[in-house]
């Protein structure tokens, strides 16, 4: 089983090489790095210095483009929709969003430009991170729309609306991971769909160009029996394995709420039990110093490290 931590990193080759180093020390085969696209536009240094001293240290760089486009996941400061209005999405009376569009094609190039940039400085996967449905009536999705069902998007009834949503979400993916197997081959794709998302899951293994699916069960401040985490791994363990895909998963080690730190290691060891090809952790040092902290970051730390291990032993 391969394991890894996401990571937001440090614009200085100095912190990177400690960080690195240390991930290295509890056996990681990857490390998931969180880019922002500031981090291409000023903070460089992650960009550029991260991908050789993380192989240095026999890990394997792979790029999550995080709260790019204020889309995915956390952090969410679009140097991009700061810049280009006309890539905010569109609610149904015409207002305008701060969010970018799966189809608007200034996102989308974007999102390229990005993927050329981690693949020329030697990232060796790309990661989407969690896309699910928007609800946006700009112009891109209008005309979609009307290429798609030949009707007016504005008059969609619920459940057709519905159905352009997801499939926009499918197709976004399918986008991008043909753009990085046409440029750049050697990227492996990733991509994580949440368990609320989970009805996508088979049209997403049918991509042909994505080679790694996954979830995130972030139940550790819940107390839902860990025990119904299996069948849903399983089932996604099973739509991988027909379609050909690697399959990952997600333990959450962020905003935990003190005291609930041994969910961690319950849901990590039913993690392990399942046997994905991958089993990965959200965050590194449970992302302390950002808003996304957890309460006693070096007790959830801890047991990611714990867990971390553990999978390593199991094969």
């Amino acid at each position: 089983m391969r394991t890894g931590v996401s990571y937001m990193g440090h614009h200085n080759p100095r912190h990177l090489a400690t960080d690195l180093a240390d991930m290295a020390a509890l056996g990681c085969d990857d490390v998931l790095v969180a880019a922002q696209e500031n981090d291409f536009v000023h903070m460089t240094g992650k960009i550029q210095f991260l991908p050789k001293i993380a192989r240095d240290h026999g890990i394997r760089p792979i790029a999550i483009f995080w709260g790019a486009l204020n889309l995915f996941g956390g952090g969410r400061s679009s140097q991009l929709l700061l810049d280009h209005p006309a890539a905010w999405q569109v609610n149904r009376f015409g207002q305008p969003r701060p969010h970018g569009c799966y189809n608007n094609p200034i996102c989308v190039g974007r999102i390229q430009e990005m993927i050329d940039r981690i693949a020329e400085v030697g990232f060796q996967g790309y990661f989407v991170d969690e896309p699910t449905a928007m609800n946006c009536f700009c112009n891109s999705c209008r005309r979609l729309f009307g290429r798609w069902y030949h009707a007016e998007l504005s008059e969609a009834e619920p459940a057709r609306l519905a159905e352009f949503n997801s499939r926009c979400v499918v197709e976004y993916v399918r986008k991008i991971a043909e753009y990085c197997k046409r440029r750049h081959p050697q990227l492996e794709t990733q991509c994580c769909v949440m368990p609320h998302d989970k009805t996508l899951w088979p049209a997403m293994a049918q991509i042909a160009e994505l080679d790694n699916l996954g979830t995130d069960l972030y139940w550790v401040n819940n107390d839902r029996d860990v025990q119904e985490m299996k069948p849903i791994v399983s089932e996604l363990a099973a739509t991988c394995r027909s379609a050909g895909k690697k399959h990952h998963e997600w333990l959450q080690a962020w905003i935990v709420r003190k005291g609930r730190e041994h969910r961690i290691i319950e849901q990590g060891d039913v993690l392990i039990g399942e046997q994905p090809d991958a089993l990965y952790v959200w965050a590194y040092l449970s992302q302390i110093g950002t808003t996304e902290s957890s309460q006693d970051p070096e007790a959830v730390w801890a047991a990611a490290c714990e867990l971390l291990r553990r999978a390593k032993a199991s094969g």
